[in-house]
């Protein structure tokens, strides 16, 4: 009997150890599998979000605006168009890993990986791939087994069983610049432009457009000397100067930027040596000259009575989702290289394609522009006077007249003639020009030099700005 007992307990007691082995083989098993489940449904969700990755990169949207998730958990990422995404980093259970992948004959479509295994593309029940446009595949778990729909969970199509890789693995890696966001996964590689980008090239584009305009008026202008600098202010972006702003007498505005990025070419008025025209042209760094050209074959005047300007704009390669720097002319656009004849990219802090480089300030009468190719504009202020000279020789009992221009004058202007020495002078105004007119010097029998005219001028337009300049008269 008592032999029967111990055999009876010791049963039992083996009975109980394999029951408790068995709940937590059970328990264990639960939780892997309610890991996976949470796993798939983050898997899912990061599946939509490569779609949108795609269609987003294919219809040329940008990003608005991305935010880690708490924890480091994965990110949120905002489309213009497309809306909002999230993106989860995996955890440790192992799932399939779904991706993209571009075909030979230059579509996506969807891919499968089961563990190490080869990335193989997912084939529905009619034994085709599936395309990656337009639908996107959701994965399940069932009784140890996965599961993949292509229609909105209407039908599952078998996978296998619940073995694979972590589903962070889909994006391996997420790369944020100001510029753009680089989506990699283990076979392609999605650049999506960020709003700061697409809203600095457009506006730097036009910047350079209207500078290239401004440009050719401004050299027009300054040869009838019919111009000058009404103000200068700072240019300010994210609380720094970063250039100036030039509004002109004709009503035109200079932007302009202090800084060229070095070794980048640039947009110029030029002209070859001997030639009085100037032509619009792409310069490199090392000097050498890209004539910008029209339908014919034909340079193009950068000035003249009727020009054609060519337009600057970024234009987005198709290859590799970046924008580079074109020039449209008469329908034929250029792309932009630089003197290693590679492609010059538009990026958010670094230089335009410009056509000035710099603006000096520092003088009271005038102001000097710096070209891209490091010629020089000087353009006269608002209430400048400026003679045809400054200096004369005179015998007794002579005159002689000089002209003289009043930038910015107008009909209320007044002015006043003061002369040292045996000098007489009168001034007359220019029927046709309000600010340009001859002052008409006429020296005494008594001259013996060291004379002078000082015209002073009280500015006009509402301006309490007086100004004052000299002809000197010295004895012939």
């Amino acid at each position: 009997m008592k032999r029967l007992l111990a055999a009876l307990t010791l049963c039992l007691t083996l009975l109980t150890g394999c029951t408790k082995e068995i709940k937590v083989r059970i328990a264990t098993l639960d939780e892997k599998i309610t890991a996976m489940e949470e796993e798939l449904a983050q898997q899912n969700e990061t599946i939509r979000s490569l779609y949108t990755v795609l269609a987003a990169y294919q219809k040329k949207d940008f990003i608005t605006g991305i935010t880690q998730l708490e924890s480091n958990a994965g990110y949120a990422i905002h489309f213009n168009s497309l809306g909002d995404i999230v993106i989860y980093h995996g955890t440790d259970a192992n799932v399939p890993r779904v991706g993209v992948k571009r075909n030979s004959d230059g579509n996506y479509y969807w891919t499968i990986q089961y563990g190490n295994g080869d990335v193989q593309y997912i084939i529905n029940q009619a034994g085709e791939m599936v395309s990656a446009i337009g639908m996107v595949p959701l994965l399940k778990i069932e009784k140890g087994k996965f599961y993949i729909s292509y229609d909105s969970r209407a039908t599952w199509q078998y996978l296998g069983e619940a073995d694979g890789v972590k589903g962070d693995d889909i994006f391996q890696k997420i790369t944020v610049t100001d510029d753009y966001i680089i989506f990699k996964t283990a076979e392609e590689e999605f650049k999506i432009p960020t709003i700061q980008l697409v809203q600095n090239l457009y506006q730097r584009s036009q910047t350079v457009n209207t500078n290239m305009l401004v440009l050719s008026r401004t050299i027009k202008s300054l040869e009838s000397k019919a111009i000058c600098v009404v103000s200068v202010s700072d240019l300010i972006v994210e609380g720094e100067k970063t250039g100036s702003i030039i509004r002109l007498s004709n009503g035109d505005s200079l932007v302009i930027n202090d800084y060229i990025r070095e070794g980048t070419p640039y947009i110029s008025a030029e002209k070859e040596a001997g030639d009085s025209v100037y032509y619009w042209a792409i310069v490199n760094a090392d000097g050498s000259k890209k004539w910008i050209l029209d339908l014919e074959g034909n340079r193009m005047p950068a000035t003249g009575e009727q020009i054609a300007i060519p337009t600057v704009t970024p234009v987005l390669n198709t290859d590799d989702n970046t924008y580079y720097w074109n020039v449209v002319s008469a329908g034929d656009t250029t792309l932009v290289l630089d003197q290693n004849g590679l492609k010059v990219p538009v990026t958010s802090h670094e230089g335009e394609l410009s056509v000035f480089k710099k603006v000096d300030n520092s003088y009271d009468d005038h102001l000097v522009i710096v070209l891209a190719n490091g010629g020089t504009l000087t353009i006269p202020k608002i209430y400048t006077i400026a003679f045809s000279t400054t200096s004369l020789t005179m015998a007794v009992n002579t005159q002689k007249p000089v002209t003289y221009r009043v930038y910015g004058a107008d009909a209320n202007s007044q002015y006043t003639l003061i002369t040292q020495g045996d000098i007489t002078a009168t001034l007359t105004q220019d029927s046709k020009d309000v600010e340009a007119g001859t002052i008409t010097i006429k020296t005494g029998a008594t001259f013996t030099g060291n004379g002078k005219v000082l015209l002073l001028v009280a500015a006009g337009n509402g301006s309490t700005k007086t100004m004052t300049k000299s002809i000197t008269v010295a004895l012939e």
